[in-house]
């Protein structure tokens, strides 16, 4: 039998005004995506042929303008024209893109797919991020749905097989399986929602016993995106089963028992506004601290361009090393590029004279390098700026920088919750609930497309 592989994704958020471009995408074509896919030895060991279409995903980003969407989509689409007569597609999708004067990008996809293939019962089977906001369609066109189980996100490519798994389980016994989705109307702090803590860790693992069941194949949590204004976003379940009842009871059971934690999440590390955040990172007597600038979150789609916490210790003058990293400034790498290291330079936009430390680069959302960073010293603070966004979620990050994480007693990231390749080198975490596009205050975002009720914002009652 043969199956369509694709993946197309980008994290959309409505209040960044960067909208992402081709150059933001890492692409792959043909059977060069399974540099990045793990599901071609699955199908291929059920003797199933494998016709592989593109790779393409964006750091996130402002919402996807229709140029870019079409670009990439009318890929995947020619692959499906192409081979009309596939039994089956498999699609790694984010979850959470928003096309200008479409809405949801994967619901598009799907939609545009069904209208293509020939085979009414070809399946169509879709991996998911935990941070998906579903559309009430989605599941009458994706047959198998299956989303990430952790947060922060390491299993990726456990999320990609259970998905193969269970497409090649129906394709193997000629059976159609059913996803039902329940929408659970809350929209809380991404960074309060973790899998490693409770509530989600009892909830996660009850997902991993059903899912043991021979009947039911994927029983999925997905937290939503509060920072795209649209319809669909919100927590929900989906479950995909082999008998239809069996997932709509499923997917209603585990919506209540996600409802009734919604009170139960907080911020696990100190959370505070970005000035006490500051003081008590330059009191603090831990050897390295981190503080986190949630608001200019570039995992989250923000521009990671403000100086807000940069300003507060340069306005300090601090004892100590201080490393904010990294502020996203096109202007002040290509204009200082040539300036050899040691050079005094003064910058306007902060009415500081700075010394140019180290020239270096920035890795993309994979690893590649995708750019040129300046690291800019101001006694003993030292700022990196980069000339594309990126996001210092690893030492690595910090190695092609050309600057030495071991040397900072207080480091700043343009995150919310601290990534794990990131905790062993900080002694303690702050959490600075700072302005911009990723700010974690939902009655701070304006939204105003959203379904309501909708909690925290409304006090209501919730029977799925």
């Amino acid at each position: 039998m043969k199956i369509i592989v694709a993946s197309y994704q980008c994290e959309s958020n409505s209040f960044a005004s960067y909208h992402p471009k081709k150059s933001d995408f890492e692409y792959f074509k043909g059977d060069d995506i399974f540099k990045k896919l793990v599901v071609k030895e699955i199908f291929e060991s059920y003797g199933h042929t494998v016709i592989p279409s593109i790779y393409a995903v964006a750091l996130p980003s402002g919402t996807v303008e229709r140029d870019i969407n079409e670009y990439y989509t009318e890929q995947i689409f020619d692959t499906v024209r192409e081979n009309s007569d596939a039994d089956a597609v498999y699609i790694f999708f984010h979850g959470s893109m928003e096309v200008e004067q479409i809405g949801s990008g994967e619901l598009y996809v799907l939609k545009e797919i069904r209208k293509i293939l020939k085979k009414q019962d070809a399946l169509i089977a879709i991996s998911l991020d935990a941070h998906a906001n579903i559309t009430n369609e989605l599941c009458d066109y994706a047959d198998i749905i299956s989303g990430f189980k952790t947060v922060p996100h390491t299993d990726q490519a456990e999320c990609q097989k259970r998905a193969a798994e269970a497409l090649c389980y129906c394709l193997e016994n000629s059976v159609k399986p059913y996803s039902y989705m329940q929408r659970v109307p809350f929209l809380l702090k991404n960074d309060t929602l973790q899998t490693a803590y409770e509530p989600l860790k009892s909830l996660i693992s009850l997902t991993e016993e059903q899912e043991k069941k021979a009947d039911i194949l994927c029983a999925n949590l997905f937290l939503g995106h509060c920072w795209i204004d649209a319809p669909n976003t919100s927590a929900s379940t989906v479950v995909t089963a082999l008998d239809y009842e069996k997932a709509k009871t499923l997917a209603k059971e585990l919506a209540l028992k996600l409802w009734n934690t919604r009170r139960d999440y907080k911020f696990l590390i100190e959370a505070e506004e970005s000035e006490e955040c500051v003081r008590r990172a330059l009191e603090g007597n831990e050897k390295r601290i981190f503080i986190t600038d949630s608001g200019d979150n570039t995992t989250a789609g923000a521009e990671g361009d403000r100086t807000e916490i940069l300003n507060l210790f340069l306005k300090a003058s601090p004892k100590k090393r201080v490393c904010v990293a990294g502020i996203t400034d096109f202007h002040t790498v290509n204009t200082c590029w040539d300036m050899p290291d040691g050079e005094e330079i003064w910058l306007d936009k902060f009415g500081a004279l700075g010394k140019i430390k180290s020239h270096g680069e920035i890795l993309g959302w994979t690893k590649e390098i995708i750019g040129k960073s300046l690291t800019v010293r101001f006694g003993n603070v030292d700022a990196v700026f980069t000339e594309l966004r990126s996001a210092f979620i690893e030492k690595g990050n910090f190695d092609a920088a050309k600057v030495a994480l071991s040397d900072y007693d207080i480091v700043v990231v343009k995150l919310g919750y601290l990534f794990t390749e990131l905790k062993p080198f900080a002694d303690r975490e702050l959490f600075a609930l700072s302005e911009g596009a990723s700010c974690v205050e939902l009655s701070k975002l304006g939204l105003k497309r959203i379904i309501r009720p909708m909690f925290p914002l409304d006090e209501f009652e919730f029977n799925p």
